[in-house]
């Protein structure tokens, strides 16, 4: 007689056993685009009935359907009664990622499967009250719930990334509240030190809300959908209207003790703030004899400096090496497997990315492989569903007691 176990070999009380089974069970589903019940004992390791009822329970919850096989070659399909497949139901609940940045709000939405169903964007003044711009993503996520023909009760899971937010174990506060921060007032939207962001947002959206930093979302997001999937290792440097970075070990983003990991740029010696404000001051100048408002110095710079204009060169280039400077401090410290270019300033290519590369390998002991983020702007709201997706599939294969 077959005795029922859980996965990892664990036994106890059968409620409890019942209940890791169960979990092991919906594991499985989400690990597989399909299975059948013979399947589904094979990785649980449980009897037949025992699979029987694991599986009429997850379809009794909805997390679970019947659905047609995959397709076979003729060969292989036996004799006698054919197989029933089951499949994860993605649609049976939804997630929401926010991004709140000086000149937009974005959300995403997406099924448990990752898949996106719908984005919508809110165009920003960089001057706008900080309660104004929570607003404005709390409407820009009802807006992408409209499209995806959803209502806030489908929503089981809703996370922010926000400029210089820090997802600590004590709860979420601003770099500027650290010593290290100081007067660092780039590195914040204006007001946000003055309102309870994750409040806000929850109750303009019904739901609770995660809040991390924009940059390491962003990172997240680039090792989901990204040109760093097939690393688990991770430097991320950000670089657009601002720098930052983001650190990935073993695939999770690491946020250390005080969620203060990969804040490099508070660092003087590395002249990010000097970089940035002499790029920033070259594209104005541009901005001025085009007549273009502002927002996109940056890119200004870049098509400037492909046409071999001597200060925008310039410019690139110092901005590039001090990016550089940083990557080269994390990737000492956690020697990664790859470091990604990510932002707006990563679009300018060769103009970018060889100064980088030069000047990070005078730096470091390693060749480092450099490669250029394939992530658009909806990097930081995707980060921000990958994290609120995480957290509703370790709720669903959460036991208690165990």
């Amino acid at each position: 007689m077959s005795q029922d176990r859980a996965v990892g070999g664990r036994t106890g009380d059968s409620s409890l056993l019942r209940r890791l089974n169960l979990a092991a069970a919906l594991g499985a589903f989400l690990e597989a685009e399909t299975l059948t019940l013979r399947e589904l004992r094979a990785v649980v390791g449980v009897s037949r009935p025992t699979a029987e009822d694991l599986l009429a329970e997850l379809l009794a919850e909805g997390r679970v359907e019947e659905t047609t096989p995959p397709r076979q070659p003729s060969e292989a399909r036996g004799a006698g009664r054919p197989a029933r497949y089951f499949r994860f139901r993605a649609e049976s609940g939804y997630v929401s990622g926010l991004d709140i940045g000086a000149h937009k709000a974005m959300a995403v939405v997406t099924d448990l499967r990752g898949r996106t169903l719908a984005t919508h964007r809110v165009e920003l003044d960089p001057e706008l009250p900080a309660s104004d711009r929570v607003r404005a993503a709390v409407e820009a996520a009802h807006s992408s719930w409209a499209q995806a023909n959803l209502g806030p009760a489908d929503i089981t899971g809703i996370a922010c990334g926000v400029t210089g937010a820090l997802r600590a174990a004590e709860g979420v506060h601003d770099v500027r509240e650290g010593p290290f921060g100081s007067g660092l007032a780039p590195y914040s939207l204006p007001g946000f030190t003055e309102i309870d962001v994750a409040g806000e947002l929850s109750a303009g959206l019904g739901k609770p809300v995660a809040v991390a930093n924009d940059v390491k979302l962003a990172a997240l997001a680039e090792h989901w959908k990204g040109a760093a999937r097939e690393y688990r290792d991770i430097v991320y440097m950000f670089a657009g209207h601002r720098a930052g970075a983001g650190v990935l070990i073993d695939g999770q983003v690491h946020q250390g003790r005080h969620g203060a990991a990969g804040e490099i740029g508070v660092f003087p010696m590395l002249g990010w703030e000097a970089a940035m404000a002499r790029l920033h001051a070259q594209g104005a100048v541009l901005a001025d004899e085009q007549g273009v408002g502002p927002g996109s110095e940056g890119e200004l710079v870049i098509t400037s400096a492909a046409r071999q204009d001597p200060e925008s060169l310039a410019v690139l280039i110092e901005f590039a090496e001090a990016l550089a400077r940083g990557a080269a401090v994390l990737a000492l410290a956690v020697d990664p497997e790859v470091i990604v270019l990510g932002g707006g300033m990563s679009r300018g290519g060769a103009i970018i990315a060889e100064p980088f590369r030069r000047e990070l390998a005078r730096l470091t002991l390693v060749p480092l492989e450099v490669i250029t983020s394939t992530m658009g702007a909806d990097s930081v709201a995707l980060g921000a569903a990958r994290m609120a997706l995480d957290t509703v599939i370790a709720d669903l294969l959460a036991v208690p007691g165990s």
